[in-house]
């Protein structure tokens, strides 16, 4: 009689956690399906019936999961966000200088942008910055740790955090249309973005040279850090051309 309770207790506790595994499955299929229809060129917008078709599912669960099709951006948008901030904490969070932190910081959005079309091709096309997600938080932090230290001179916090990210954003934008040599144009980039905190001429240049060796060191496996998925592939054309590039001293 004991072993029979066992038994039904041990089932009555596992299928709940069926229950909710399977919830989290489909969840993150529905949630895969929107990142690739809306990583998508096109010229019209998406809407649910492109993500329910891509994932194979009915309306009804769509619907079971998510009120709209915004609110499936949303929650994307801060997952691929948060997600993208834990990738890169092996090399960055390491960093001690506020100015090396902004330099790393800002190429590594850019470098993936390059290495990682599905993911930029998402987030050009959804709000994938929230204002509470992970990567602002940091932002915040290293402009306010810059400025204490007397690296950065720059005016609102909220303003120049929305200011890197809209630039950030339209930075990747730019690589994933297509720009002639993407290295250089991201240390433009890295260039102007210090130079817009208040980084004297010298630090730029050094802060484009820095995060280029240092990402490269990062991302060849020579640092023994934790790498993310898109930054292991070290045979593809995009990883070798990063790997072999040099900043022009300037990082103008």
């Amino acid at each position: 009689m004991q072993a029979t309770d066992t038994r039904e207790k041990i089932v009555s506790d596992h299928r709940p956690k069926m229950a909710e595994k399977k919830r989290l499955l489909m969840r993150t299929k529905l949630l895969d399906a929107a990142m690739r229809v809306f990583a998508r060129q096109s010229t019209t917008p998406p809407v649910i019936d492109d993500v329910i078709r891509e994932a194979k599912v009915s309306r009804g669960t769509f619907y079971r999961y998510f009120d709209s099709l915004d609110q499936v951006l949303v929650t994307l948008g801060q997952e691929l966000s948060n997600q993208m901030t834990t990738d890169i904490l092996p090399a960055y969070d390491v960093l001690s200088e506020p100015w090396q932190r902004i330099a790393v910081g800002f190429r590594l959005f850019l470098l993936r942008a390059v290495l990682d079309h599905k993911w930029a091709g998402f987030v050009t096309r959804a709000d994938a910055w929230p204002h509470h997600a992970l990567v602002a938080e940091y932002m915040a932090r290293d402009l306010q740790a810059g400025k204490a230290a007397g690296q950065l001179d720059y005016g609102r916090l909220d303003a120049t955090t929305d200011f890197l990210m809209g630039a950030s954003a339209h930075g990747i934008q730019a690589i994933l249309q297509g720009v002639e040599n993407p290295h250089d144009y991201i240390d433009t980039c890295v260039h102007m973005a210090m130079t817009s905190l208040g980084c004297g001429r010298e630090t730029c240049a050094h802060g484009v040279v820095f995060s280029v060796q240092y990402l490269q060191s990062w991302i060849s496996g020579e640092m023994g850090s934790v790498r993310p998925v898109w930054a292991l592939n070290l045979g593809s054309k995009e990883v070798r051309e990063f790997l072999a590039y040099q900043p022009q001293a300037s990082g103008a």
